[in-house]
């Protein structure tokens, strides 16, 4: 006699998907802000002024002119969106398929919406392009026409981010919201208040207008990832690739603790050159 099994299938469990995204989400937010500000230390000590390194900003001491102000100020803008598209474009871990594959690709979009979110500060003459913004003092109407760039770049890193959604999530609406909606949630909750931690304990005198750009970026350094479910149709034939993760990525978990760690100590200011 033949039997049949009318059992349903067992769904995929989506918290290997959900914790190992939002662990690589926040070991990548918190690498990206790091190298963000050493690119504007950077270009403080090679203009020749000393500057302080905290872990949400540089303070550059001296009297720098407006232009060394403008090209420190734009550095790290730069560098975050010029490398968050060249790591978009160049995806070596994917075939690992693993936790590092994934702070790769969060590292990649979160350096990009950096550098887009910072655009859409502008006309507010806040965070990086506000302030130089001021100091240039550009026309209302172009200050305006960067945060429409700022806009359409979410969209369209929205939209970059898609695929990856399509990829490794498949068609499952679950799985896609592990790797997507609350790591973006989650993410930014853990993100500002982190901040305002950073912020607390830290002797720096900070401007209300940097506190809250870098509250802002907190809420909107992830939020591409959610922003994707948008093109869900324009990915609808992409071949699946499962992820190979673990259930806990206890690895992923001690680096951020390092990461976290290392901010509390930046906080109180780190001084160079």
């Amino acid at each position: 006699m033949v039997t049949q099994n009318t059992s349903a299938p067992a769904r995929v469990s989506v918290r290997p998907l959900l914790l190992n995204n939002l662990v690589a989400a926040l070991i990548a937010s918190a690498v990206m802000i790091f190298l963000h500000e050493m690119a504007h230390l950077v270009a403080g000590l090679a203009l020749g002024h000393t500057s302080v390194l905290y872990s949400f900003g540089v303070n550059h001491l001296g009297s720098p002119s407006e232009a060394d102000q403008v090209v420190m100020l734009l550095a790290g803008p730069t560098f975050s969106l010029v490398t968050g598209m060249l790591m978009q474009l160049w995806t070596p871990l994917r075939r690992r398929g693993d936790l590092l594959h994934l702070v790769w690709l969060w590292f990649a979009f979160v350096s990009v919406q950096e550098g887009i979110a910072y655009l859409c500060l502008t006309p507010f003459g806040a965070g990086d392009t506000g302030q130089a913004a001021q100091l240039l003092g550009l026309p209302v109407a172009v200050q305006l026409l960067a945060l429409a760039a700022g806009v359409g770049g979410m969209f369209l890193n929205a939209r970059a981010f898609a695929p990856h959604m399509a990829r490794h999530a498949g068609a499952d609406p679950r799985l896609r919201n592990a790797m997507t909606l609350f790591p973006w949630l989650y993410g930014m909750i853990i993100s500002v208040l982190l901040s305002i931690l950073y912020l607390a304990i830290s002797p720096a005198e900070i401007p209300a207008s940097s506190q809250i750009a870098i509250l802002a970026a907190g809420t909107a350094i992830l939020v591409f990832a959610p922003m994707a479910h948008i093109f869900a149709r324009s990915v609808t034939e992409m071949p699946h690739e499962p992820l190979r993760l673990r259930a806990v990525p206890v690895g992923g978990l001690v680096a951020l603790a390092v990461l976290v760690a290392g901010n509390i100590l930046l906080s109180f200011g780190f001084t160079f050159g």
